[in-house]
C-alpha cells in the first residue's frame, strides 16, 4: 500500500510541476509519467484522464495552502505576527515566480473544469479568507476588501515581474504590501 501511495504522490507532483511549466494542456500522461519515473500504464491504475489528476494537483495545492497556513498560526500567537509571516512566505517563492509565473493562478486558469469546486481557486479562496481573519483579529478597517487587494496586489506583480523578468518589481510590491499591511 506505501508503494501505491508514494506512486500516486509521485505522479500529481509530476504533473503539478509540468502543468506549471508547459500548461495543462501541453503536459502530456507520458510526459508525467516520465517524470514520476512511473510507467505511462501505472498513471491509468492511478487517475481514470487527465482531468482526474488535474483534480488530484488542485487539491494537492489546497492542501499544501491550508498547511502552511496552519503551520503560520501554530507558531505566531498575535494576528499582525502572522500578517507578517505570511507576507515573508509570499516573498520566499519569489524567484520561481518571476521565473515561471504562479503554479496556482496558473491552475485556475488553465484547468478549472477539471478540478471543480476544489480547484485552485479554492487556495486564493482560503488565503484570501485567512488573512481577512487576521486582519479583522488586528483591528483593519474593512479586512475583506484589504485581504482582496493583498492578493490582487501580489498576483499583479508576479504578472508584471514574471513578463519582464525583473524581480525587483515582486520584492519591491511584496515590501510595499508588508508596510501596508502592518499599517491596516
Amino acid at each position: 500500500m506505501v508503494h501505491r501511495r508514494d506512486t500516486r504522490e509521485r505522479l500529481v507532483h509530476a504533473a503539478a510541476d509540468l502543468f506549471w511549466a508547459r500548461g495543462y494542456e501541453a503536459a502530456s500522461l507520458a510526459d508525467i509519467a516520465r517524470e514520476a519515473s512511473v510507467p505511462v500504464g501505472n498513471v491509468f491504475y492511478h487517475f481514470r484522464a487527465k482531468s482526474d489528476l488535474g483534480r488530484a494537483v488542485a487539491g494537492l495545492f489546497v492542501a499544501e495552502a491550508a498547511a502552511a497556513l496552519a503551520g503560520i498560526e501554530r507558531r505566531h500567537g498575535e494576528p499582525r505576527a502572522r500578517i507578517g509571516a505570511f507576507v515573508d512566505l509570499l516573498a520566499e517563492s519569489t524567484a520561481s515566480r518571476v521565473a515561471r509565473g504562479c503554479p496556482i493562478a496558473r491552475a485556475a486558469r488553465e484547468f478549472p473544469r477539471e478540478a471543480g469546486e476544489a480547484g485552485a481557486a479554492a487556495v486564493f479562496a482560503l488565503m484570501g479568507a485567512w488573512l481577512e481573519a487576521q486582519l479583522a483579529g488586528a483591528g483593519a478597517a474593512d479586512p475583506p476588501a484589504v485581504a482582496r487587494s493583498a492578493l490582487a496586489r501580489w498576483q499583479g506583480a508576479i504578472v508584471l515581474a514574471s513578463a519582464l523578468g525583473d524581480a525587483t518589481v515582486l520584492t519591491g510590491e511584496i515590501e510595499a504590501l508588508r508596510r501596508d499591511l502592518a499599517r491596516a
